[in-house]
């Protein structure tokens, strides 16, 4: 990882602050989707309103995640509290999962009903073109917004909820469509309003695969990326004094790095002289990875012709 290195301290600040604003902004968008859905008569803008509903409950599913693994390492968490965060963005996977199969189920039943029965849903209303304009410029800033701190901080939950309001920007591209289809050409046009609202759904279906998916994995201790075990034998190789780093394994607690690894030094060095090349590989590691990054290292000496 390259970047500005913070404190866990700092994350926890930028996260809450970005994650704060998002409440507020999916407190205004629901209520003038919502509002905008009913009087404009548009299936899939209210269907949006859900979902920028809930925005607003993973919002929180954040703050408490992030308060939760924002305290420091104790006896009982060694590691820290950092799968607090990655389980926060599962919850948050979970959340657009239910919130996709609600939309997609009621715009293909609408949809069933239109092509079936012949029931064309109502015509709906230029306000919920206009609504669903405004929520596509409002929802795509706030995606900016939040992974732009997501990226700095590397914090997994803040990362699922940015895709979660870019998910809300898709939602509205589709709905805009298909509630401006209907509003300006009427009659059959109209299913294109749920129809939208289908699609929307099993948009927010895969990205909440994706989501859960990747926070089940870290949840269950998965390795990092081949390219970060690389950079980190990169960094390792360039301490003078060591060779043969080997028996790594690297994985996150969080956003924290949690690294330990083997090398071979001189065997007729002194204990002093041993700790002092760790030691250099531990700032090296942690002058990449942050510095809350757990680095544990075991020193050995290197094995004589006869020993091979």
């Amino acid at each position: 990882m390259k970047g500005e290195r913070l404190t866990n301290e700092e994350r926890v600040a930028l996260a809450n602050r970005v994650t704060w604003l998002s409440v507020w902004v999916n407190v205004a968008l629901t209520a003038a989707k919502l509002a905008a859905g009913v009087v404009g008569r548009s299936a899939a803008m209210v269907a949006d309103a859900a979902h920028s509903a809930s925005d607003f409950a993973t919002d929180f599913a954040v703050l408490v995640g992030m308060r939760l693994a924002g305290r420091p390492q104790d006896g009982d968490h060694p590691y820290g509290h950092g799968k607090y965060e990655t389980l926060a963005a599962a919850v948050v996977g979970i959340a657009l999962c239910a919130v996709g199969l609600a939309i997609a189920f009621h715009g293909a039943h609408a949809l069933w009903r239109a092509l079936a029965w012949g029931e064309p849903p109502a015509r709906p209303g230029m306000v919920a073109l206009w609504a669903g304009a405004v929520s596509i410029a409002v929802k795509e800033w706030l995606y900016q917004a939040t992974v732009r701190v997501a990226r700095r901080t590397g914090n997994d939950a803040l990362l699922a909820n940015a895709w979660h309001h870019r998910s809300d920007a898709l939602s509205s591209i589709a709905t805009t469509a298909g509630a401006g289809a209907g509003a300006l050409f009427g009659g059959k046009w109209s299913a294109l309003d749920p129809l939208a609202a289908t699609a929307v759904g099993l948009v927010l279906l895969k990205i909440a695969w994706d989501i859960v998916r990747d926070a089940l994995d870290k949840l269950a201790e998965q390795g990092m990326t081949p390219a970060e075990n690389a950079r980190i034998l990169e960094l390792v190789h360039a301490v003078p004094g060591l060779s043969e780093p080997h028996h790594l394994r690297s994985r996150r607690v969080g956003s924290v790095a949690v690294i330990e690894m083997h090398f071979r030094v001189d065997p007729a060095m002194t204990v002093r002289e041993g700790h002092a090349i760790a030691s250099g590989v531990e700032r090296a590691l942690r002058a990449e990875f942050g510095p809350d990054a757990i680095v544990t290292i075991h020193v050995e000496p290197w094995k004589e012709r006869s020993e091979a």
